[in-house]
């Protein structure tokens, strides 16, 4: 136990201890190696109290907005996907030359975490299409955002002196992109 919360603890062959937080209540699980002492175990995992509580509050939160169905719950119309990739193919067609560079595939999918991402290798990006609920300067932020990284790999200076560059009020249309 620790305070309020219940641990498991499974001896297990692996090298180091570690902690999970298992949804969807929160249950945590210790898989510890069969060298550790328990005492060495105990003390380890107390060390971790906050980042249990904290780790267990997220996902019990993201359990709850699961069970609450919002706006991104609900499925996508076939006309709401068909307006995006019109759309998408819209402004790469503007920005694709102005910025110097060729996008070689699109792709929408369900994100949970990314409001898009750039293989650079291949040149290919992906967005998200909960993209589709949103205006289309978030659209347009995103797409500019993942060009430029075709140009810049990273999250750099550079990156930004080019986002600054040819989406001068970026940093808006994102604060915009991220609110609920």
């Amino acid at each position: 136990m620790l305070g309020d919360i219940p641990v498991t603890m499974e001896r297990r062959k692996v090298k180091n201890l570690n902690l999970y937080v298992q949804p969807p209540e929160g249950r945590v699980l210790a898989t510890i190696p069969w060298r550790m002492r328990e005492a060495d175990a105990i003390k380890f995992i107390r060390s971790k109290e906050n980042w249990i509580r904290t780790a267990r509050e997220k996902v019990r939160s993201r359990q709850k907005s699961a069970e609450t169905p919002g706006e991104a719950a609900l499925p996508y119309t076939k006309e709401e996907v068909e307006k995006l990739q019109k759309e998408i193919l819209r402004l790469a067609a503007y920005w694709e030359p102005l910025m110097g560079v060729h996008c070689t595939g699109w792709q929408l999918r369900e994100m949970k975490t990314r409001w898009g991402s750039c293989t650079v290798q291949t040149g290919k990006i992906r967005l998200n299409l909960s993209l589709a609920r949103k205006p289309e300067a978030c659209l347009e932020y995103v797409l500019v955002h993942e060009l430029c990284h075709l140009l810049e790999p990273s999250h750099n200076a550079r990156f930004h002196g080019l986002m600054d560059k040819f989406l001068p009020d970026w940093r808006e249309r994102k604060l915009l992109l991220n609110q609920k």
